[in-house]
């Protein structure tokens, strides 16, 4: 590991940012601790959650109140009833919201499946058709990332199948619930290493779809090294949200750059619209700090204006 970006890492009491957008400030979500893995916007300040050690889908709904500068005023935690009475295990990993339905679709990483839920959290029974060589992923490295928009899905695995170098960005229909295309995508190579390490992960963990036809792709990097407090000082996490056009994913915009260190860590893996500042449309990050670990870790969000 470069020892400059380590230097960086241990100081950084605030986040650092750069690229096309305007990062505003990292904000404490007060709600109860958990491991909150995606979001999506309902209508108005609601907003669903996933949580990916929760049973059935995980699912939990959000009531964001923000500030017109994007802060965030207020914020309330429910889960909801489908939760208990489901199947457990499945690591739901996140969620998007369909409006032609009026329901949510979960991806879960644990058996690579995208499953249809109403919204008081009880299956329909219905989940796309994922083509059997797409669930031969390596262990906790499958379908961490969803997006929906205009009768599409978006979804990839968080790191590449065995034996590929690009990620495969897939597309399913509403309509048929089948697959329709794929592309590849190349993610930035890593800047730490997953040797000697408590907690590493580096892969895509959220698509968003934006209203312009443009898909936001979340690179995320987090290293704990293992060992005493010393090493553990070094602790970092890196962000990077990128823009593509689906039809040309190779072209990648960079559009933020976040960089966390051990004071202020944020493991973001949910990624959805968050709500207009200055008129402006804004991308919605959300941390999971599995369950605060140990209570070291605040739940984060973080808003970014894209336009």
């Amino acid at each position: 590991m470069k020892r400059g970006f380590l230097i960086s890492a241990i100081l950084a009491l605030c986040t650092l940012q750069m690229g096309s957008a305007q990062v505003l400030e990292q904000q404490i979500l007060d709600v109860p601790s958990g491991q909150y893995s995606g979001i999506t916007p309902l209508y108005g300040p609601l907003y669903a959650v996933v949580h990916d050690k929760s049973s059935g889908g995980g699912l939990h709904l959000f009531t964001l109140q923000f500030l017109p500068d994007g802060t965030l005023q207020q914020a309330r935690a429910l889960e909801l009833y489908g939760n208990a009475s489901q199947e457990a295990g499945k690591d739901n990993e996140d969620v998007v919201y369909v409006p032609e339905t009026g329901t949510l679709w979960v991806s879960a990483e644990g058996d690579q499946s995208i499953r249809e839920y109403n919204r008081d959290g009880f299956p329909t029974g219905r989940e796309l058709k994922v083509p059997d060589k797409l669930k031969k992923c390596s262990p906790n490295a499958g379908f961490e990332a969803l997006a929906y928009r205009d009768g599409h899905f978006w979804t990839t695995t968080e790191c590449p199948l065995p034996g590929e170098d690009s990620h495969r960005l897939l597309t399913f229909s509403l309509q048929t619930l089948r697959k329709e295309k794929e592309v590849r995508y190349r993610m930035d190579a890593p800047v730490g290493k997953a040797e000697g390490t408590s907690a590493y992960a580096h892969g895509i963990s959220a698509l968003t779809a934006l209203p312009d036809g443009r898909l936001a792709v979340l690179e995320r990097e987090i290293c704990v090294p293992g060992g005493g407090l010393r090493e553990r000082l070094r602790a970092f996490s890196a962000t990077k949200i990128y823009l593509i056009n689906p039809e040309a994913p190779a072209e990648k915009f960079l559009l933020a750059r976040i960089l966390c260190g051990p004071l202020n860590l944020a493991n973001y893996e949910g990624m959805c619209l968050g709500p207009q500042v200055d008129g402006k449309q804004t991308l919605l990050l959300l941390a999971d700090s599995q369950d605060s670990a140990g209570g070291l870790i605040p739940e984060y969000i973080q808003l970014i204006i894209t336009e």
